[in-house]
């Protein structure tokens, strides 16, 4: 005997929600009875990033990625038409395994985030969560140039923005925040000039690369940032000091000196730090056969060390952030290259005049 599916009343994956996070769960019932099956892992994704309320956390975090614009507009008007479908008949449509598996997941993203109450950017983040086992998944989120770690950090940063039918009953902190309950909002930096074209695709590649402001309650946090601002101003520095040696060095001693120019451009974004050592190695070997002067060795190590700690520094930042115990410089690569993806397709797609307007 086949057990039936679970509902979204049973108990087991049930959990505290905001009224547009119910609501998402009823549009995707609705778009899957216009098909004929249970509810999928696309129907609950798809309900989260275009639900009718703009202000929802989710499209919230869509905009903020630049992701709602590698949607078409078909899309929109398909989640737009089962909204307007939902009543007591599409509300039976039972959940397939893998969707209950996903609303299941709620408590943990919410306690991820800090909040008390699920959200429609819990519900995103749960999906993202099954990208590498799910086909069909993997190819929207690769569409939209967005991972969880991504999705998360921007989860955060637009907390305070969201709609009442989508915000939180209480506004406590983030984990690892010293004072959940009471919390200086944070920073906001706004651009002089809205981000269109050219800009808009440069934010894109940027999204995932720096910390946000949200955790600047604990002392920790704020201290990291701190530092991790003074490491980053000494590394462009001696970055400067090792680009002048190599230049003295090519034009007095031995054009040969120009080699350590591949090792300084092989920074953190590119390479991991194996990787970059194993070169610097390498360059260290091949100046003591060409008999190359030394200057340009020593800039080259003391513009790695500060390389090295840049790049702790961040991946123990984006830990608070995503709130990832277990985030490493391997992830953060892995949403550079899926920023570059999503700010290549956003060229494309001005190109061709196709972008979307929601």
């Amino acid at each position: 005997m086949t057990a039936s599916a679970p509902t979204v009343e049973d108990g087991s994956i049930d959990t505290a929600r905001t009224p547009a996070l119910r609501r998402c769960v009823e549009v995707a019932q609705a778009l899957a009875s216009a098909e004929g099956s249970a509810v999928a892992l696309s129907h609950l994704f798809l309900a989260a990033i275009f639900d009718s309320d703009p202000n929802t956390r989710a499209r919230l975090v869509m905009r903020a990625t630049g992701a709602h614009h590698f949607v078409i507009d078909d899309t929109y008007k398909t989640v737009a038409d089962a909204a307007a479908r939902c009543d007591a008949r599409s509300r039976a449509v039972p959940l397939a395994p893998a969707a209950a598996a996903v609303l299941s997941r709620l408590a943990h993203w919410k306690a991820r985030t800090g909040d008390g109450t699920a959200d429609t950017a819990h519900l995103m983040l749960a999906c993202l969560e099954t990208v590498a086992g799910d086909k069909e998944m993997r190819s929207v989120a690769r569409t939209l140039g967005l991972t969880e770690r991504i999705a998360v950090t921007q989860a955060m940063g637009v907390r305070h923005d969201v709609s009442p039918a989508d915000r939180q009953s209480n506004h406590r902190g983030p984990i690892l925040s010293r004072r959940r309950s009471d919390r200086p909002a944070p920073y906001a930096f706004e651009a002089r000039h809205r981000a269109v074209g050219p800009r808009r695709a440069r934010n894109i590649r940027l999204r995932s690369h720096t910390t946000s402001m949200e955790h600047a309650g604990s002392h920790l946090q704020a201290h990291l940032i701190r530092l991790h601002v003074w490491v980053w101003c000494f590394q462009q520095a001696s970055l400067f000091v090792a680009v002048v040696a190599v230049i003295w060095a090519c034009v007095t001693v031995n054009a040969w000196s120009a080699l350590w120019l591949i090792g300084l451009s092989v920074q953190r974004p590119h390479a991991s730090p194996g990787v970059r050592l194993g070169i610097d190695a390498v360059l260290a070997a091949v100046s003591v056969l060409l008999g190359l002067p030394w200057p340009p060795l020593v800039a080259s190590v003391v513009c790695r060390l500060p390389d090295l700690l840049d790049g702790r520094l961040a991946v123990l930042e984006l830990r608070a952030d995503t709130g990832d115990p277990f985030l490493a410089e391997r992830d953060l690569r892995a949403d550079r290259r899926a920023n570059r993806r999503a700010a290549g397709s956003y060229r494309i797609l001005k190109l061709q005049g196709r972008l979307t307007a929601e």
